[in-house]
């Protein structure tokens, strides 16, 4: 692979580190996250970031990386940035490798007029059949893992938004919408030799790309398929819960899965990479 000098990816929680924040407790809401691993392991890391499966990979490959995952992300929000960066980075186009997680569709990718800024409108449905509509809670992220992290939407200008979701935003619709866009992405980097992959993220599993063949993640760990880190790091006892011995209850994935993942991923990389 010695064609990638940068790597870029963006995501949710999953990739961008969730749970593995510096400031996270456990349970106790006293015990530092980071301290247990500490502890327990003899593990430590000065920032969120590095302990994410982009940095590793990136580590063992020896390139750069550009990890903008957030949690909260949706895949609108992927799809944006990630096709900002390659414009931005675009001589340097031969020598990427984008690594996209596809999140949750009900992850809205808004522009709040009042912050000059994107926001992400999570919209928490009632029930995982894309025919229910109705919801019980929206919350807007901007800032993350701060104090911050949940807006007030009266302080952003966005009094009307229950109003708009409620009268313009379709679940069927949405799904319609960003599939467009990402083939409409994904064809943009074919046509342009730029190489990636995907793979499907929380509440998100089924996704309808025409690329799915050839570009979207299909790890092979003992007898099963993987689609998207979350269900890795489940199956294999590795989130932060399993890692913490269930002293919290946060199925994000822990600080090994992320080791692992990247070790994975370096080798699928290797034998598919005329592929992509």
């Amino acid at each position: 692979m010695k064609n990638i000098k940068l790597i870029y990816c963006n995501g949710c929680s999953h990739s961008a580190g969730g749970g593995l924040e510096l400031i996270t407790t456990l349970s106790d809401n006293k015990t530092f996250v980071r301290d247990y691993y500490k502890n327990t392991y003899n593990v430590w890391w000065d920032t969120q970031e590095e302990v994410t499966y982009s940095h590793r990979l990136a580590n063992i490959i020896g390139c750069d990386v550009v990890n903008d995952s957030a949690s909260g992300g949706g895949t609108g929000r992927s799809i944006r940035m990630a096709y900002d960066f390659v414009k931005k980075n675009w001589k340097q186009k031969d020598e990427l490798f984008l690594i996209l997680e596809l999140p949750s569709l009900a992850r809205l990718d808004l522009f709040s007029k009042k912050l000059n800024d994107y926001i992400i409108c999570n919209v928490l449905y009632n029930s995982h059949d894309y025919n229910d509509e109705t919801y019980n809670h929206l919350f807007a992220t901007r800032k993350y893992s701060t104090e911050e992290s949940y807006i007030d939407f009266t302080k952003i200008g966005a009094n009307n938004l229950k109003v708009y979701i409620e009268n313009f935003h379709s679940r069927k619709a949405e799904f319609k919408k960003i599939i467009r866009e990402l083939d409409t992405f994904l064809s943009f980097l074919k046509f342009n030799n730029i190489k990636f992959i995907f793979f499907e993220g929380e509440f998100n599993i089924g996704i309808d790309s025409i690329f799915k063949k050839n570009n979207m993640l299909k790890l092979k760990v003992e007898n099963k398929i993987y689609t998207d880190f979350h269900q890795f790091s489940v199956d294999t006892k590795s989130t932060i819960a399993e890692d913490t011995n269930l002293l919290t209850m946060d199925l994000h994935p822990g600080y090994f899965a992320h080791i692992k993942f990247a070790e994975l991923l370096d080798g699928y990389i290797k034998e598919k990479y005329d592929t992509f």
